[in-house]
């Protein structure tokens, strides 16, 4: 039987039992403990009706708790399916629903959201809550995580449980071109493929010591925590880049070796006037995903941390999720590129006819390799669009140069690619239009060093609402049904939206749009 995810964990625990895998504000939690903990949550799941291949959301943010409940997870054959734990009602119901979820693992602040929505949930037989117990539902048990995981497990797991490198791991949501949020199929072969490369040129060593920012629930959060496990590495939890005193704080105190971020966390920390009076010598490297930096902050960051390697990448969840990196040697001679592809990834630049285009031709960047996904969950029609003769057509148009180093240089679709998230914009106006107030919004993305791209909302008021239609009114709807990262950053109000020759809304004109 081929590898599964999990063995990373067994492997490592038996070997170094004692050592630390996550250290956060609560405590520290050793590798034989999160393989101890981990197998009692399997055994929960398993005797309260879970089988292989059910499917198991997680709302968690980053504490013990989301590892322990996702190899848990993997160990009973289930598949864990990580959301935000900044998710709303209508959020959760929508991925509780569509992926037919057995169960939910629920953070305190998001205990109560499942409250009187039994009758909506026929498949889900358990809430697992981390901190508060959530109120009764008529034929879902509710039980404290805690209670679970302090269960002696005295017997192995069942033999049926046992995963291979074809069955399905994970299920990753995320916003596709239309509003629906679709569901990344990665099995624990594509997770693990681009797990031994990202260790492989990362170069990464039992001793590493991750200052962690990201979340998680992201796929480039949640492969920090695959390569780290690979090689029994330890994840320093620093906290919220919100506060970068504190990040940078933990970092010196706490001797990081290594620190990943998109864009907004480095610009965030170069912000910051008080960088250069922390002691950052620990920093081996630095890794930079979730979307473009500009070369003037790799730069910035470049000159900040100068003896650190800085290494861009560039993938997709549909990747498993990385696709590319930027040696740090290279990061000068070919700023602005993305680099090259991982062992075991074949890319190419293609035309609309599919024929490979030669160095410096721009076309769709097109990738293979044991990395890609299986597909998109029970979507067959959005399966077939990107997958193709075991190829994944990423929408991402790119150009390669003669010595094999890759660029994107813009995108096929409309999505709004803020920070380490793709966010379709039909979704946020969705949102804004339920305001009587409003007749119609356009949200587009534009260029921002920070995020990469800001959102911007466009919103024509109905007749007679222009006076008192407000900013503040449309956050207010936001707040109450998309994550912070889905607000807009810029609200304006206009009598029109641009238009093409056959009246339909122009995406491409609103990234000029003057309203």
């Amino acid at each position: 039987m081929q590898q599964a995810i999990h063995h990373l964990l067994t492997h490592t625990a038996k070997n170094r039992p004692e050592h630390p895998f996550l250290e956060t504000g609560k405590g520290v939690t050793t590798y034989g403990e999160f393989d101890h903990l981990s197998t009692a949550f399997a055994a929960g799941l398993i005797a309260r009706g879970v089988v292989k291949g059910d499917r198991i959301v997680l709302a968690l943010d980053n504490i013990a708790e989301y590892p322990i409940a996702y190899y848990g997870i993997l160990k009973a054959g289930a598949v864990a399916v990580p959301v935000s734990s900044d998710t709303r009602q209508a959020s959760l119901l929508h991925v509780l629903t569509h992926c037919e979820a057995r169960a939910v693992v629920l953070a305190d602040k998001n205990s109560r959201l499942l409250d009187g929505c039994a009758a909506q949930l026929p498949f889900l037989h358990t809430i697992y809550t981390v901190g508060k117990t959530a109120a009764g539902e008529e034929g879902v048990e509710i039980i404290g995580f805690a209670e679970v995981t302090a269960t002696t497990v005295s017997d192995p797991l069942p033999p049926e449980a046992s995963a291979s490198g074809d069955d399905l791991a994970a299920i990753m949501y995320t916003s596709g071109t239309t509003a629906a949020p679709k569901g990344v199929m990665l099995s624990h072969r594509n997770i693990l493929a681009n797990t031994e490369a990202t260790v492989d040129y990362l170069q990464l060593q039992p001793d590493e010591r991750l200052g962690l920012v990201l979340p998680f629930f992201y796929s480039y959060g949640n492969s920090l925590m695959h390569t780290h496990i690979q090689v029994g590495g330890t994840l320093v939890d620093l906290g919220s880049i919100a506060f970068p005193a504190a990040v940078l704080g933990r970092i010196e105190k706490q001797r990081c070796t290594g620190f990943s971020g998109v864009p907004p966390t480095f610009a965030r920390l170069i912000q910051f006037k008080a960088l250069q009076d922390y002691d950052l010598s620990s920093l081996r490297y630095l890794t930079q995903a979730g979307g473009p930096m500009t070369p003037a902050l790799t730069m910035k960051v470049r000159e900040a941390i100068p003896h650190a390697r800085l290494f861009i990448m560039y993938g997709q969840t549909e990747a498993a999720p990385r696709l590319t990196y930027l040696p740090a040697e290279d990061l000068e001679c070919k700023l602005g590129s993305v680099g090259l592809p991982l062992k075991g990834v074949e890319l190419t630049v293609r035309d609309a006819d599919d024929n490979v285009l030669g160095p410096g031709e721009k076309g769709e960047l097109v990738a293979k390799g044991e990395n890609v996904m299986l597909g998109y969950w029970r979507d067959p029609g959005a399966t077939q669009r990107v997958l193709r003769n075991s190829r994944l057509y990423t929408g991402d148009m790119a150009k390669v140069d003669k010595d094999g180093f890759f660029y994107i240089v813009g995108r096929h679709s409309d999505m709004i690619k803020a920070g380490a998230h793709r966010i379709a914009p039909q979704e946020i106006e969705s949102v804004i239009e339920t305001l009587p107030e409003v007749a119609e919004c356009a949200v587009t993305g534009r260029e921002d060093e920070m995020l990469g791209e800001a959102i911007v909302a466009f919103v024509v008021p109905v007749a007679g609402a222009e006076e008192s239609l407000t900013d503040k009114q449309i956050m207010r709807v936001c707040f109450e049904h998309l994550p912070r990262y889905k607000f807009p950053s810029t609200i304006y109000f206009t009598q029109q939206l641009p238009r093409t020759e056959n009246g339909k809304l122009s995406r491409a004109g609103l990234k000029d749009f003057q309203a």
